[in-house]
Formats: structure tokens, sequence, C-alpha cells
């Protein structure tokens, strides 16, 4: 090895210490201000990393219990030749009472616990226990449920396959043998984007890394024959596909992003399968992820690896309404907050995930508060210490979360009461729409 390359190791291994070292200490100032950003935190690590997580629309409540049980959908990222699962957890949360700064533990980095709590008021834990364990082939790159039927859930898998899955047909306890209800075929890539229709039973379009989004009607399904094929292969995009999404509110409407930098909406009213109806270009660096305001039907948002998220109304995609800008790394994932119309939450290659609330943008700020971030930077999680695999908000607790990170940590928090209880105005989409 000569001089030159020896200097660049070392100057590469001294850039990834002082990384180290810059992330352990922000980790430090965070753990030390949790007990005022979170009404409750729980941390946990799983025995291999997932992608994907996601909350199930259910919850299991007893007026005699102190807590509710939630459903997660996980699935594993194992390395060598360790089998991987499609997994489903049991969450217990504590039912809303005034949490006390004195009854956060920083050693198990939660608030709720055993036995009696510094400020003497009785606590409830807060359980993560993994309740069934379905084998699958290889890394669950993502898992969906099916809305219209929740124990029905597709997987994109590394070897180009999406894979269906009926919960109730598979025990508890993995048996050993990787057998899925069915077996999605047409994409010659793996994928990351996987959307079922809100609309349609059945019906879910998935975008892969061959460039191509491919729509699905497990519908058709007939048991002679596992293998089911595309009603629809798109091919209006030049590179990568990294995301889809099902319009929440226009059945026919599906937007996709890609590395081409583009987002485009198909409408499958229409019969070109080579084009899409409308596009809109804006970002810098390939887009990773879309996302339709739930509330709002014109307003959508992108997240981008220029570190930026575009906020754009559907009826002209010729320019976004407005640029997010807060992140340190590439946008990973987004989704809108499911009860407040004006909050969207992004995670990020930076290991961190921020809330924004868009009834703040152009109000004005002291210099002081700007060096903090744009008025619409309404909060930061910082917990993770690596690269964040995807979050998910609870739909029956407002303000939960989950959040998966590459590094096998899994955390449900929910923000201190303090921090967004306040009356967050209703999104000003019309004006931002004029």
């Amino acid at each position: 090895m000569d001089e030159d390359q020896e200097k660049t190791l070392q100057e590469y291994q001294e850039d990834e210490t002082t990384e180290e070292k810059i992330i352990n200490e922000e980790y430090k100032t965070w753990k030390k201000n949790a007990p005022f950003l979170y009404d409750m935190m729980l941390s946990t690590a799983l025995e291999w990393p997932t992608l994907t997580t996601q909350w199930f629309p259910d919850v299991q409540d007893d007026p005699e219990k102190p807590y509710s049980t939630h459903r997660l959908l996980l699935g594993t990222h194992t390395s060598s030749e360790a089998q991987n699962y499609l997994q489903i957890a049991h969450v217990q949360l504590p039912k809303p009472i005034t949490p006390d700064i004195a009854d956060y533990d920083e050693d198990r980095e939660e608030i709720g616990g055993y036995g009696a709590s510094a400020s003497k008021k009785p606590r409830v834990e807060v359980k993560f226990n993994i309740v069934q364990k379905i084998d699958h082939k290889g890394e669950v790159n993502k898992a969906r449920y099916m809305p219209q039927n929740p124990n029905m859930i597709a997987t994109m898998c590394p070897d180009h396959k999406v894979r269906i899955w009926d919960r109730t047909k598979h025990s508890s306890i993995p048996s050993g043998v990787v057998n899925p209800q069915m077996e999605l075929v047409g994409h010659s890539k793996e994928g990351f984007g996987l959307s079922w229709s809100p609309h349609e039973h059945g019906h879910l379009a998935t975008g892969s890394e061959d460039m191509t989004v491919r729509l699905w009607d497990i519908t058709r399904f007939t048991k002679g024959d596992r293998a089911l094929q595309p009603t629809r292969t798109y091919t209006h995009h030049s590179a990568i596909v990294n995301d889809v999404q099902h319009h929440p509110l226009h059945g026919a409407l599906i937007g996709t992003v890609s590395d081409d930098l583009t987002l485009q909406i198909i409408d499958t009213r229409q019969s070109s399968t080579t084009s899409s109806t409308s596009q809109g270009s804006g970002h810098q660096d390939a887009i990773n992820a879309i996302s339709f305001n739930p509330a709002s039907e014109y307003i959508l948002a992108t997240g981008s690896a220029d570190k930026s998220i575009g906020i754009w109304d559907l009826r002209n995609l010729k320019y976004k309404l407005h640029a997010l800008e807060g992140h340190q790394d590439s946008v990973t994932s987004l989704a809108w907050h499911p009860f407040q119309e004006a909050i969207l939450g992004s995670s990020s290659a930076d290991r961190r995930i921020v809330f924004w609330d868009l009834s703040r943008v152009g109000e004005e700020q002291t210099p002081e508060d700007a060096e903090d971030g744009p008025p619409e930077l309404l909060f930061m999680h910082g917990g993770h210490t690596n690269r964040i695999a995807e979050f998910s908000w609870n739909l029956n607790d407002p303000w939960t979360l989950c959040s998966a990170a590459e590094d096998n940590l899994i955390q449900v928090w929910k923000v201190a009461n303090a921090i967004v209880g306040k009356d967050i105005e209703d999104i000003p989409v019309e004006e931002l729409e004029q």
C-alpha cells in the first residue's frame, strides 16, 4: 500500500471515529432532555433489525386495565444464512395519564415501568412482545396489510417477488417452511414501493428497481396456480421506482416517485402504460418517498435525497408549493399525521424523525429561533443512533409513533402534550393552493 492510500485509509478511520463521537454526544444530549420531550418512550432491541414497520388499525381496550393493546407489523433483515420472518408484535400502551418528569427511567430509556415511581404514582409498564413469526424468504423489504382485511399482508422480497400472506393460516411459531398464500410474479428486480388500494379490495401497486410500476388484483387468484401475473405494467419512469401510493380519496390515481427525479401521477382509467397523466420535477436528487395528505385531496409531499421535502398541489405539478428544509441527509420516508391535517412526519438518513406543521409556514421568526430551523419545524426525534428504516403513526393513539432503525432498535414514543397539544390550526391548504 503506498503512502497516499495509507493516508486516505487513516483519514477515513479518523472521520469515522469523529462521526461516532458526534453521534454519541448528540445521543447523550437527547437522553438528558428526553423526560421533557416525551410522555412515553419505549426503546427495545430486536433480535434482527426490521426494514419495515406499520401499526395495525385495531386496538384491544379492556376498561378494567390501565393499558390498551396495539399490534405492529414488522419484518427481519438477518445476516448470512439466518432465517427471516414476517412478524407481528403486541404493544401494551398505558392509557393517557399526566406523566411526571420524575417517572423517567434513564437506564431503561422509558417513561413508565415497574413498581412505585419517583412521583409516587402507580406506573404502567410499556410492554413489547412478538406474538407471531412467519417464515419468510429473504429479508422483508416492506410489509403492508390490506386495509379491507388486515389479516392479509403483502411483502416485497429480495428475489423480485411480492408475496401475500394470510396471517390466520400460519401458526404463532414458525414451521421452518416458507409457505405464502400466493406469489405475485413480474418484477425482474427487487423493490420497496408497495401500496394497497384503499378503494378496491385486493388491489395493490408495487414499484421496483426494474423501473416499472405494476398493478395486481389478488381476487383473480386461483388455487391451481399460486403465481399471479400483474394486471398492468407501467414503464413511465426511466430509473428505479422508489415509492408508490394510491390516492386516499381518488380511486383511479396512483402517485409514483423515482431516481429519475420525477413525481408522476398515473390515472388507471387511461389506457396508456408508457406515460403518466401528470408529472412534477423540482428536486435535485432522487425522490425516495411520496405521501398524499389523507384530509386534503390536492396536497401531497415528496421526500428526496437532496435532503428536502416538496409540498405539491396535484392540480399543478409544474412548481412545488413549498420546500421543507431541515434534514441533514437524504429523506427516506414520509407520512402525514392521521388526524392533524397540517402535520407531516419525515425520516432521514440523518437518524432523525421530524414533525412539520404546515400551518406555521411563513411565520416570522427571531434570528435566534431561525437558528433552530424554519418556523414549520415542530419537533425533532433524536433517539436513534443509526439510520432509520421506517416509522409509523399509531391510528388509535394520536401522536404515538413506532420507529425502527438499522441497528436493531425499535422505539415506541409519544411526544409530550406540552409540545404538540396546543390547538394546532387546521392546515391552511386553501391559502397554499392559491
